[in-house]
């Protein structure tokens, strides 16, 4: 990734990075977006988790785990957390401010009711995991100084919801990338550097190919979407306020066409996404599941902006 610009101080990465990880953890939601747009209804979600610190150098060469972070008491804070989603809640547990670039609070969009914001759930992810890790960081070095180094962290969350979106089989997928950064005035904060969506195998019927028999009756088409930009508040909030009715537009236009090649399908779908709801940057997937025997799908993938189209 290139030099980030933010009011935030962020540390440059170490030669020596290691990673606590946790993976697809179960984390039934009190409230979350679900298929039918109807707010406070518990929702499955899995989270899966990669802090990195430097480092676990003394941890591994003393056999000692009270020189490293805990995962189990990261998860535990993580849990606790969750099930009060999404009221605030913290506990004894120390968790830092989740600000964009520009050190804008990540506070969501006011017409997107808070449970539904996965931005703000990941952000709050964020803030107790990079909290976690400058509490316990300081903890270790006041034991033996030098163990961890305070003044960087990173975290990566990701969050999927499969139950999201009415037409996506697999629903709706947020990754987030935050930084441990600090204010002019020694405040820290988990800094959302990097933000990804993920609608996941929207379920499409529509006449598409050149083979005779192609045309003749409509085919399933999966198509799926991908939308990644820099940790700015705004361009975030705007997908969060727009994404369900845009894969509506996107499933009912798609099952009008009878295009021959995968590639106009495509297209398609890439302007609309661009063009018509504002996104500046997409990548789209579109797969024909039974277009040969013997593979699981076959399509094409492309990446478009909204400037190629206009």
């Amino acid at each position: 990734m290139g030099e980030l610009k933010t009011t935030f101080q962020i540390s440059s990465a170490p030669p020596v990075v290691d990673n606590i990880c946790l993976r697809n953890v179960q984390l039934p939601l009190p409230s979350a977006p679900e298929a039918w747009h109807r707010l406070g209804q518990r929702q499955p979600c899995s989270m899966s988790l990669k802090l990195s610190c430097c480092s676990i150098v003394a941890s591994a060469a003393e056999d000692d785990v009270s020189l490293s972070l805990d995962y189990g008491q990261l998860y535990r804070r993580i849990e606790e957390h969750v099930r009060h989603w999404p009221n605030v809640y913290d506990g004894a547990a120390k968790r830092l401010p989740a600000v964009g670039l520009h050190g804008e609070p990540i506070s969501g969009s006011p017409i997107v009711d808070h449970g539904q914001d996965v931005t703000l759930l990941a952000g709050r992810i964020a803030g107790l995991a990079l909290g976690y890790l400058s509490e316990t960081a300081l903890e270790i070095n006041t034991k033996r100084a030098g163990t961890i180094q305070e003044d960087f962290g990173v975290c990566e969350i990701f969050l999927h919801l499969p139950k999201a979106i009415l037409r996506a089989e697999q629903g709706l997928s947020y990754r987030c990338l935050s930084t441990l950064g600090h204010s002019s005035d020694g405040v820290a904060a988990a800094v959302v550097t990097e933000g990804e969506f993920r609608i996941q195998n929207i379920r499409c019927h529509c006449i598409i190919g050149i083979n005779v028999h192609e045309r003749l009756e409509k085919q399933t088409v999966i198509v799926s979407l991908a939308f990644k930009g820099p940790g700015h508040h705004q361009w975030m909030t705007g997908f969060m306020e727009m994404y369900q009715e845009m894969t509506r537009i996107v499933a009912e236009e798609v099952d009008k066409t009878t295009f021959q090649s995968v590639e106009a399908l495509v297209t398609l779908i890439a302007r609309i996404v661009t063009v018509d709801f504002g996104n500046e940057l997409v990548t789209v997937r579109a797969e024909k599941p039974n277009a040969l025997a013997f593979s699981e799908g076959t399509g094409v993938e492309v990446t478009r902006s909204r400037s190629f189209f206009v």
